[in-house]
């Protein structure tokens, strides 16, 4: 697992640092020797029906089992059986895409964003479980990728797929929490087409005020190719604006590779700013301000 967050985190190009405003994190209570059980109580396709990937909302219940999570962390899965070479399979990390506390408002539950890849033995083994089914988890997992608990915070997402899922515990979070705070949320989420956009249907619902949106859509027929970088580049000015300011907070989740062109459009935005990028994403990175989980 500390390989799969390594991993993860190559991006940041430093030290990966919480929040100082962050709650103190649970870690490693379970592991393969001494796993949770879980159940599953929701399996919901958040993609359309006929959209070419298949994104599933599953909420598991830990019942009587203390399974405590903060918005960021992940949770371990080990799909049952063996693989090619007889040995067991290797764990697959899930981020937790609800708020501490539960998917609905103290619940002993978390729910998950989970895309069904081909050939995916993990991925098709949750997306496939049905209500009732009890499975084996460990974690929980990360103690820097972490919201801050400061409701000055402003918080810039950037995300694809299901790389939205530890926002939407940060959205949830404050939506409960600090639903007047005066910090700004905003969420940059790039996706193939609208169908293909998890939480598209309940995302068109979250307010404004609370919520700053923008989708970015890489193949709607006879439209231009936009990437999350691009909506950042036009969004330049208040980009800037909120990167002059020592109370943003920067997070990056989703594909491996999207780090470059979203650290090219930040050094676009800075630099029409006279601010120097170069100077400010390490003392960003130092003080737990800026974050980078891609896989």
């Amino acid at each position: 697992v500390s390989k799969l967050l390594e991993e993860a985190r190559k991006g940041l190009g430093g030290k990966p640092v919480a929040p100082h405003s962050a709650s103190k994190p649970t870690v490693n209570l379970y592991n393969r020797g001494k796993p949770a059980t879980a159940t599953v109580t929701g399996n919901f396709r958040l993609t359309d029906a006929g959209a070419d990937s298949d994104v599933r909302h599953i909420i598991l219940d830990f019942g009587d089992q203390k399974f405590p999570v903060l918005e960021g962390q992940s949770i371990g899965i080990v799909a049952p059986g063996n693989d090619e070479n007889g040995k067991p399979h290797v764990a697959r990390l899930y981020s937790v895409a609800s708020p501490r506390g539960g998917e609905k408002p103290n619940t002993n539950n978390l729910a998950l964003t989970v895309k069904r890849e081909d050939n995916g033995v993990c991925s098709n083994y949750l997306c496939d479980l049905p209500r009732g089914a009890k499975l084996e988890v460990t974690g929980p997992f990360g103690a820097t990728f972490l919201m801050p608990d400061d409701p000055a915070a402003n918080i810039i997402m950037i995300c694809t797929g299901t790389g939205s899922a530890p926002f939407r515990g940060f959205t949830e979070r404050r939506r409960r929490a600090m639903p007047d705070a005066p910090g700004r949320l905003l969420l940059f989420f790039g996706a193939r087409r609208p169908e293909e956009l998890p939480y598209f249907g309940p995302l068109q619902k979250v307010p404004e005020k609370l919520l700053g949106k923008y989708f970015c859509y890489s193949r709607v027929p006879d439209q231009p190719r936009v990437y999350v970088q691009d909506r950042i580049r036009s969004e330049m000015a208040q980009i800037a604006a909120l990167l002059r300011d020592e109370k943003t907070h920067v997070y990056i989740c989703g594909l491996k590779g999207m780090e470059s062109g979203v650290d090219e459009a930040f050094a676009d935005a800075c630099r029409a700013a006279s601010i120097d990028w170069s100077a400010l994403k390490p003392k960003m990175r130092e003080s737990g301000r800026y974050h980078v989980e891609t896989y």
